[in-house]
């Protein structure tokens, strides 16, 4: 079962993502500075990726209801998100020597590889080896997280109970915020200690998933003729994750609650609404949400590099317009890594196409 409307969403979230980090991310790189930085829609452009957590609430769990054992749930993850990992790195990496006005840097190593490439935070690898990892892409801090979230949610599924998912994921996301409203209050060094767990693990980010599985629970329910109650469930659990959505403080932000509160009212009704289904499976749309995971990895720094070179290239073109040439570029690229790279490596990866004696060898 594949919702078209759900890789609209994604193309939605990537676009998003992409236009901030076009505007907003680096002023002191771009040749216009912070001169579109306070567009509502551009400046709150990060909430694709709450956007992309909901969605993946929703997707891992319809997943893991498909999936036999947890062992199998992670190889299937690892196998799709590995090798465009790999691609994008080395595309990354190699060049490196073009894109030198990078704003994260050139890392001066290739050891700036393993945190994508294990999908595990520079920080951890940093504490491992027992000196800096360097920063290849700031963008993969999702992917980190991603993965977290698959674990804990893979081995809830498969050791507690499918009943157990939610309740888990609701009570980390719960765990999260009286720790870190307590620490903000309180000097104590055990809730200390508790909230250094909470933010290794992210779960001030648990909050999505668990809105996106209500969803994925309600859309069952659906047809099978069930009440409302999830759908209901998961837009609470969605204005909850709304006003906590600010990192840095659980605190008040009208602009970047009210930003969260709609991208969590398109995604609620759009499992009720046809219309805003159709409107979410234009080609545009669907384009985008094909080529999303790709062009997430690569974008960043890469975009960021040719606005900068644009200004010399072409000082004819309008300030707004120069990200576009960079967009449409990586674009194609993103499209080519996803329609032909990606699925060879995924072919040559996928061990369970092997005779078993190849397998075990």
């Amino acid at each position: 079962m594949r919702l078209q409307f759900l890789d609209g969403f994604r193309g939605l979230a990537i676009l998003l993502v992409v236009i901030f980090h076009a505007y907003v991310q680096w002023p002191e790189h771009y040749p216009y500075g912070d001169s579109y930085a306070e567009f509502p829609v551009i400046k709150l452009g990060w909430l694709g990726v709450q956007l992309f957590f909901l969605i993946s609430g929703f997707v891992i769990f319809m997943t893991l209801d498909k999936t036999e054992t947890f062992r199998l749930f992670i190889y299937k993850r690892w196998l799709r998100l590995f090798p465009s990992m790999l691609i994008a790195s080395v595309l990354i990496y190699a060049s490196l020597p073009i894109f030198h006005e990078r704003p994260d840097g050139i890392p001066p190593n290739i050891l700036s590889l393993l945190p994508g490439l294990t999908f595990t935070l520079p920080s951890w690898w940093s504490k491992l080896v027992g000196f800096d990892i360097p920063l290849l892409e700031s963008a993969f801090w999702s992917l980190y997280v991603e993965f977290k979230f698959y674990v804990i949610a893979g081995l809830t599924y498969f050791i507690l109970g499918r009943k157990f998912l939610i309740p888990i994921l609701v009570s980390l996301f719960a765990f999260w915020f009286v720790v870190h409203s307590l620490a903000t209050v309180v000097e104590f060094q055990f809730l200390g200690i508790l909230e250094s767990l909470s933010n290794a693990l992210d779960l001030k980010h648990f909050g999505w998933f668990a809105a996106g599985a209500m969803f994925y629970l309600n859309f069952q329910n659906q047809k099978a003729g069930a009440d409302e109650k999830w759908f209901n469930l998961g837009i609470l659990m969605m204005i909850a994750s709304s006003f906590t959505v600010k990192s840095e403080a659980v605190g008040f932000d009208f602009e970047i609650i009210t930003g969260a509160l709609l991208i969590s009212a398109i995604f609620a009704v759009s499992f009720k609404s046809r219309m805003l289904q159709q409107l979410l499976q234009s080609k545009i749309l669907l384009f985008f949400g094909f080529i999303s995971y790709p062009l997430y990895l690569i974008h960043e720094n890469a975009m960021t590099s040719i606005i900068i070179k644009m200004a010399d290239l072409a000082p004819w073109l309008h300030p707004f317009l120069s990200p576009y040439p960079a967009i449409l570029c990586l674009a194609g690229v993103a499209y080519v890594i996803s329609r032909y790279w990606e699925p060879r490596l995924i072919k040559l990866l996928d061990l369970r196409r092997y005779p078993k004696k190849v397998r075990q060898a």
